[in-house]
């Protein structure tokens, strides 16, 4: 394997007396005696004292800069090899001839012996039960050129699929080797767009093979009747661009242009299949042409339409000439996939050639299934979002969900849907709304119009905690024309929508109106947030309070006899583990998100289900980013929700039911007091995102209409969930996962160890602690503690002989105490310690707890990671010690420069030094002051302040650099940003 490879290349590397590879043994050496000091001295920190030993080193010559570098890079490059070992096991068997067998294989099974008849087997495989869905969620941890190299390492194979030669694999180490191993550099909603573009292709790639394998099955089973099917098992969908949750810097001509982007690249993926189908048979190729004709015209146009877009977003009074050109180029752009299948129709009926009808049927397949566009369009904002733009209409000056004005608000809404006027809209109104709510609502009636209009949009609203909001939101598709065009989609992620989500449906349904809705439209759509819900709840509770709900939505359909509504049922969940991805396997990851149980209870009552899994930002993407191993998704999709799975049956966690609720209901009831513990914000917000290199294009903090002025964090609701968990990740205790397990534990730890033995579900959930457990390390969350205590800096001062060092030390110590973080960081930590202890029980007080799943190579690069990175650390706060005096820069003095660079706001401190401090005053003299009389005099202002920008600026940036680079190591062993 490649990664092997890697790894040999890294144990080959020449060795001098201070170079990375000499420096990374010692240390490893020195960190394993440590290590077993430790286990004799309670009182020690092998982190600390590591940090501190390295911190000499770095004082004494042994470990250069030049050393320190390269031992950085060594362990970036090796952390990716793990990486990509990571992929390897999660994906299983990515062979493309072996997948499409063991695809084969499910179809064979699904048609039974005897046979299923072609009407029953054509129902199955045309009702689609899986949905893929990319997000721009901010994990994009590397640039897209390491993303597909990771990929080929770990398939052996270029992105189109086939073998990956000696060469290029040579390459590709060589790429790895010298990266930079960090985020790209101008990351931009453009770019995350460009890689979902990337992703979005190999998937349907993989989509049309899939489907392939499919046709050629029932070929072989059904003779007269195949060509028949339109294969519709797996969808794509996408949210990339149109996401405005929280958000208010994405422009309504971003979201247009994104959605034409995706509707470009499938139109160009048509002409392909066009040319080669049609390149097999002349006769085909003529009964074609007329579709090519198409695809030529609309290509044209959506290229035309993307440039004026453009240029609107700069010149708003070009608007009438983007309505212009959008209504005459309406026929030629396409916005229906009507006239490409009926010409497809007819190139199927001139041939008896069965590959070429195969293809033919592929092709019209994927134009039934996506239309005119790579996915599906998700759009996506804040209940609060609606709530504002509706609320002058209802009167509504409380919550809608207050008790004392509910019923008011619902008669309200439900009185203006009955008398709604749907209204038309052109560009112009689009560009004059102000309502984020009312805006995408015209959007979308934009986009049906002019862009796609067979696709039905996903309306996803975030924070449903009423029906009211989906009444509203009902109520805005009539009035702009798009009730039968848009899903409807509550977002359930607090404890009060996991706790009454049904009953927040069934307000809805008391509406007349939302009945009909769901009646006419065929579809109920519900979206589970993973990783809000474990930031508040704890991901143990929040994912057992989403499956509680599941099972209650099939009886609130029966209830109201609508099980001939088929459910979609949303599971939004991130790579990690605090945000719902199963570590093991995607096969697990399905599992644990869509629990069997769950989906054979809406079997029993006949509902349809399709189950919709995110695959968030870069991370994410990483499985769709080559061909070979888009298709092993394929595959391991197939496997996991196609084929009869035992773990439906008899699962001892559901009859020990009121064990279950206590158990996890402990684990809710100590994380919610963990999260309005004060003192867990001040450990959130110590470094904040500082820790971590930006990884996406949205705002760290939440953003609000009106208003997207940095906030002091006193909440962590305040900080979006992945800077949350990345940051809890990156101080080495993974809290939203394992926080209150330990004592849920200690109830009844013989019934607890049984049901981790008998029961799949509570075996895989876990499995979740156990690999947080191993990438958790109390001494690495105390070594971060200890480096804000204004004690520990003092102590260092006692035992130096250096009196510049002893001053440095005195000053961040004096440094610490203006902050004060460390009296409520302490007190958490002896919080966090004890359940931690509660869980891992070493000393048997409960028969013995849990342990942490990583081998011991992984674990030891994990925690020279951190021992590394906080060395780091403190010489970036030593060296924030000698930023000079100066008066007063817009308010700030020094010690607010020093407080910026103790938090890690290192690049924001050292910008606002340069200001105050530049290298060259080239505006302090006139340069024709002295044309007539020459000086060789150079004051201060012709000298600058060149020496600081050498010895501490440009230091600066060069630690924080190395310390982005580390943590992004770090989260690549962990196997996902947050």
């Amino acid at each position: 394997m490649l990664a092997s490879r890697l790894r040999a290349l890294l144990a080959g590397s020449a060795a001098s007396t201070a170079d990375g590879a000499t420096l990374e043994r010692l240390l490893r050496e020195r960190l394993f005696v440590l290590a077993e000091q430790a286990e004799v001295d309670p009182f020690g920190n092998p982190i600390l004292l590591m940090a501190l030993e390295i911190s000499r080193m770095m004082d004494g010559g042994q470990a250069s800069p030049e050393a320190i570098d390269q031992l950085v890079q060594r362990l970036s490059v090796k952390s990716f090899a793990d990486r990509v070992d990571r992929q390897v096991r999660y994906l299983g068997d990515t062979d493309p001839q072996a997948n499409a067998l063991a695809i084969a294989a499910v179809v064979r099974t699904i048609a039974g012996t005897p046979l299923l008849s072609f009407d029953a087997f054509r129902t199955r495989i045309e009702r689609a039960v899986l949905g893929i869905v990319l997000t721009a969620h901010p994990t994009f941890g590397m640039k897209i050129e390491l993303s597909r190299a990771l990929m080929r390492m770990a398939t052996g194979r270029e992105e189109a699929g086939g073998p990956l030669g000696a060469s290029a694999g040579a390459d590709t180490l060589r790429e790895v080797m010298n990266a930079d191993h960090l985020p790209p550099g101008n990351l931009t909603l453009a770019v995350e767009h460009d890689f979902s573009i990337e992703a979005l292709g190999h998937i349907q790639d993989a989509l049309d093979r899939t489907n392939e394998i499919v046709l050629d099955v029932a070929a072989e089973l059904y003779p007269d009747h195949w060509s028949q099917l339109r294969p519709n098992l797996i969808t794509a969908a996408s949210w990339v661009g149109y996401d405005l949750d929280g958000r208010t810097d994405i422009a309504w001509s971003d979201t247009v242009a994104k959605r034409l982007g995706v509707k470009l690249a499938q139109l160009k993926r048509h002409q392909l299949a066009i040319a080669r189908i049609g390149g097999a048979d002349p006769a085909v190729a003529d009964a074609l042409a007329p579709a090519g004709t198409l695809l030529d015209g609309a290509v044209t146009m959506v290229e035309q339409q993307q440039v004026l877009l453009a240029a609107v977003a700069g010149h708003p009074e070009r608007v009438g000439d983007l309505s212009h050109l959008f209504v005459t180029g309406r026929e030629a752009g396409l916005v229906t996939a009507a006239p490409l299948r009926a010409v497809v129709a007819a190139a199927l009926a001139a041939t008896e050639d069965r590959t070429i009808q195969r293809d033919l049927v592929t092709l019209d397949a994927s134009l039934a299934s996506h239309g005119l566009g790579l996915a599906h369009t998700h759009v996506r904002l804040n209940a609060t979002q609606l709530h504002n733009a509706i609320r002058k209409q209802v009167g509504m000056e409380t919550a809608p969900n207050d008790p004392s004005h509910r019923r008011s608000y619902h008669n309200a809404i439900n009185d203006l849907l009955g008398s709604v006027t749907p209204v038309t809209v052109n560009f112009a109104d689009l560009m004059a709304e102000r309502a984020t709510a009312k805006r995408l609502f015209m959007i979308v009636r934009q986009m049906v119009k002019y862009v796609d209009a067979d696709t039905p949009v996903r309306f996803l609203i975030a924070e449903t905690e009423a029906g009211f909001t989906l009444l509203t939101a009902l109520y805005y598709a009539r009035l702009f024309g798009v009730e039968d065009q848009v899903e409807i989609s509550p977002l359930y992620e607090t404890a009060e929508a996991l706790e009454r989500g049904d009953g927040i449906i069934e307000e809805a349904l008391r509406s007349p109106h939302y009945k009909d809705y769901l009646k006419r439209t065929g579809r109920l759509t519900v979206q589970f947030g993973f990783s809000d819900s474990g930031r508040y709840l704890g991901q143990m509770a929040a994912t057992f309070m989403i499956e509680r709900l599941r099972l209650r939505l099939a009886g609130l359909l029966e209830r109201h006899e609508l099980t001939d509504v088929q459910i979609v049922l949303f599971n939004t969940h991130g790579e990690s583990i605090g945000r719902g991805g199963h570590p093991s396997s995607l096969a697990d990851r399905l599992r644990y998100v869509s629990p069997p149980v769950t989906r054979a209870n809406f079997e029993k009552f006949g509902i349809a289900v399709k189950e919709e899994v995110s695959f968030q930002g870069g991370d994410g993407f990483l499985p769709f980013m080559g061909f070979a191993s888009a298709l092993a998704v394929m595959r391991g999709v197939f496997e996991t929700m196609l084929l009869p799975d035992p773990e439906a049956i008899d699962d001892p966690i559901y009859r020990e039911n009121d064990y279950a609720v206590e158990f996890f209901a402990t684990i809710q009831q100590l994380f919610e007091s963990l999260v309005e513990d004060p003192n867990y914000a001040v450990l959130v917000s110590a470094y904040g995102a500082n820790l971590v290199p930006r990884t996406g294009s949205r705002p760290t903090k939440r953003q609000h209409d009106g208003s997207a002025r940095a906030m002091e964090v006193t909440h962590v609701s305040q900080i979006r969930a992945i800077p949350n968990n990345a940051i809890l990740q990156q101080l080495g205790l993974l809290a939203n996962t394992l926080f209150g397990v330990g004592r849920a534990r200690a109830k009844d730890p013989e019934l607890f160890d049984e049901l981790c033995q008998r029961s799949p579900r509570f075996r895989r959930a876990m499995v979740m602690v156990e690999t947080a457990l191993g990438f958790s390390d109390l001494d690495v969350l105390r070594a971060h503690i200890d480096t804000l205590n204004p004690g520990m800096w003092l102590s260092r001062s006692a035992r130096t002989r250096r009196p510049e060092r002893a001053m440095e030390l005195r000053g961040v110590s004096s440094a610490l105490e203006r902050l004060d973080l460390h009296p409520a960081l302490i007190k958490l930590y002896r919080r966090l310690q004890a359940d931690f202890l509660d869980l891992t029980d070493r000393a048997g007080a409960y028969g013995g707890g849990l342990e942490g799943k990583l081998e011991p190579d992984r674990q030891h690069t994990l925690v020279l990671l951190h021992v590394v990175r906080l060395a780091l650390i403190h010489r970036i706060y030593l060296l924030a010690m000698h930023v000079p005096d100066f008066s007063p820069h817009h308010g700030l003095m020094r010690a607010d420069i020093v407080t910026r660079l103790i938090r890690l706001d290192v690049p924001g401190a050292v910008q606002l030094l340069k200001e105050i401090f530049p290298k060259v005053d080239d505006g302090a003299v006139p340069a024709a002051a002295g044309s007539d009389e020459p000086s060789t005099y150079e004051g201060e202002a012709a000298q600058g302040y060149a020496r600081e920008h050498e010895t501490l600026f440009d230091p600066l940036l060069a630690l924080y650099a190395q310390v982005l680079r580390l943590s992004n190591a770090i989260a690549y062993q962990i196997g996902a940003v947050g």
